[in-house]
């Protein structure tokens, strides 16, 4: 599917190589939904052709199955809680015994090749891009599973930092939705048009239910909501039985500090059945971060080897365009 609206041009090739994509992908009017709202919900048939929902879901199931030595079942009434997610309980305005998250996974990368084609997903990189540059990289990828729970999940901003927050996104957040999201199911809340206040919620702002301009977010299994990190959002309790499971991907600019260290953790395998963009989105071409001088030149030498075949592979180099917001 392309998209036939006409799309704008401008002095900065990043820009207008961003541009093609999200036309060839169709992704214009949820852009300006992005742009518009803050948040768009990208449909299933668009975001995960091929079956790559079902893939994901299986692998996150599996995952759970290996840690916590109980595999999810997601229709079941009973409440989901293994042991890794009484971490969670009595924060974020939660009671006892309660959890606003339900269970959180992280590090969800190296669980299975299917979170790599999550990540390499060319309908994620086409916002992302358009988001965050050509440059970014991932700052996280994590796995909630929830069940019924009382206590909802505070309104706020993913980019870090005080106010105020630069207009541009310095993040955005592409979360796969694989079981229904809406308000029964302990969907995401966000505030339409609130990435445009450039700051963060704060008191009873941050109250899901008490924030009158909090709307719950619909989405069917398989489709892929993604928003500017400036958005408000949060979650609903979860009133129906089952468990929601979602895969929050988090692509952030390259001179944020990330919640997943990933510069040396990449094995060779990985990197070479993938682009040089993975590698990128991977950290490898960030030198900062070291703690002696060998590492600081080996790091450099790294960084300078895949970021020239990044560029040989773009056809554009980042480092000519220093003020692009797409670079």
């Amino acid at each position: 599917m392309s998209d036939t609206t006409t799309l704008p041009t401008s002095p900065d090739p990043f820009l207008d190589k961003a541009w093609g994509e999200i036309g060839r992908l169709g992704l214009t009017a949820h852009v300006a939904e992005i742009e518009a709202q803050g948040l768009t919900v990208i449909p299933p048939e668009l975001a995960c052709p091929d079956g790559l929902a079902d893939r994901l879901l299986a692998a996150c199931l599996d995952a759970a199955e290996r840690r916590n030595a109980e595999r999810p079942d997601i229709e079941m009434a009973a409440r989901y809680a293994p042991q890794s997610s009484d971490r969670f309980k009595k924060v974020l305005g939660s009671g006892d015994g309660d959890s606003p998250i339900g269970d959180l996974m992280q590090s969800m990368l190296f669980e299975d090749p299917a979170f790599e084609e999550a990540l390499m997903n060319p309908v994620l990189l086409g916002v992302a891009t358009y988001l965050c540059g050509y440059s970014a990289i991932m700052y996280t990828m994590g796995c909630f599973l929830k069940g019924p729970n009382n206590t909802t999940l505070p309104l706020h901003a993913d980019t870090p930092g005080p106010t105020p927050l630069p207009g541009y996104a310095s993040e955005c957040n592409a979360t796969y939705v694989l079981t229904d999201f809406d308000r029964n199911n302990g969907g995401t809340a966000f505030v339409p048009g609130s990435h445009k206040w450039c700051r963060k919620p704060s008191g009873n702002e941050t109250q899901v239910i008490d924030n009158p301009n909090a709307v719950a977010v619909e989405a069917k299994a398989g489709s892929l909501v993604c928003w500017h990190g400036n958005t408000w959002h949060g979650a609903f309790n979860r009133i129906a039985t089952g468990i929601r499971v979602s895969i929050p991907c988090v692509i952030a600019r390259p001179h944020l500090r990330t919640q997943e260290h990933l510069i040396d953790k990449v094995d060779q395998a990985m990197l070479d059945r993938n682009s040089s963009r993975f590698a990128v989105l991977m950290q490898q071409g960030i030198a900062l971060g070291w703690s002696t001088q060998t590492e600081a030149i080996s790091g450099a030498e790294r960084a300078t080897k895949f970021q020239a075949a990044y560029v040989e592979e773009l056809g554009l180099d980042p480092a000519k365009y220093p003020n692009s917001l797409f670079a």
